[in-house]
Formats: structure tokens, sequence, C-alpha cells
């Protein structure tokens, strides 16, 4: 598993998932209702999530359940190993692949979740609309998550960079 990890890490495979991310992203963005979908919101109540699809017709409903199906869910796996990758080549360690997996883990949950809400509309479940609020507030702050672990590596690599390439320099001299 560990070689599998390393593997991503590489800047072919990086780039082949940079390319897949921005694909899945034009995508979804193209087809995803964003004003409404649920899974862009952040602490939404039960009646939020009613509100925002009783906003959207039926045909719009069911664009939104078909691209959770055909996108959103292969999407996961697609981020689930890009961020792998980068916070593996930035950091070093394998073990910070699983951030990413949480995020994975709360967004195929919010995904199973809404997919629910959107069967049983117009009957409203209100505690399967807080659920899914419940998973999509945990991918988001995730997401923050992730993103700080980032920026730190990225920082940390420019730092380590200037520092190693100062301190030969002055072994040279």
């Amino acid at each position: 598993m560990k070689q599998f990890f390393q593997s991503l890490s590489k800047p072919g495979s990086l780039c082949l998932l940079a390319g897949l991310f921005l694909l899945f992203n034009f995508l979804l963005s193209s087809t995803m209702p964003k004003e409404h979908a649920l899974d862009l919101m952040f602490a939404y109540s039960a009646d939020d999530a009613y509100g925002a699809l009783a906003k959207m017709d039926l045909s719009q409903r069911e664009t939104y359940r078909i691209g959770i199906w055909a996108l959103d869910m292969p999407y996961m796996a697609v981020y689930f190993l890009l961020f792998s990758g980068l916070l593996i080549r930035l950091l070093k360690n394998t073990k910070v692949a699983w951030l990413p997996f949480g995020v994975l883990v709360m967004d195929l949950f919010e995904n199973l979740s809404v997919l629910k809400i959107l069967a049983l509309y117009p009957v409203q479940n209100m505690s399967m609309a807080s659920v899914a609020s419940l998973f999509t507030t945990s991918k988001w702050v995730l997401v923050v998550v992730l993103l700080v672990v980032l920026v730190f590596g990225l920082l940390s690599n420019s730092f380590s960079r200037k520092y190693l390439a100062s301190k030969s320099a002055e072994v040279r001299i």
C-alpha cells in the first residue's frame, strides 16, 4: 500500500490526477445546481435543505441525482488520489494520505444521504436532512484542514529549500 501511495506522488501521476480533477470540477459545475446543491452548503438546517430542493424543478432534481452518481462519486476517488499524492510529495509521509480519505468518507455518506432525500422527495425526512448536513459540514471542515496542511507543506518545503540553498552556499565559501 505504501508503494501505491508513493507512486501517486510522482509528477506524472499528479499531472494526470490534476487534469482529471479539473475536468470533474468543470463537469460538476456545469451540471449541478450550484445555488441549490446541498453538497456546496455548510451547516444547513433540514428546512434549508428542503427549501433548496423546492427551488429545483423535477428535471433539475433528476440532473442533480444523476450528477451525484455519474460525476460526484468518481470525483471522490480522483480528489482522494490527487490530494494523497500531493501530501505525500510535500510531507514525505504516507500517513497524511488518510486526511483526504476522511474527506472521501464524509462525501460518500453525504452523497448517500442526499440521494435518499432526493428519492423520498417531496416527502420530507427531517432526520435524514440533518444527517446529510452533518456529513456535508464534516466534509467541509476536513477540506479546510486538508488545505491548511497543504499550505503548511508548501511553506515547509519552500523554507527548507531556501535554508538548504543558503547552507550549501555557506559550505562552498
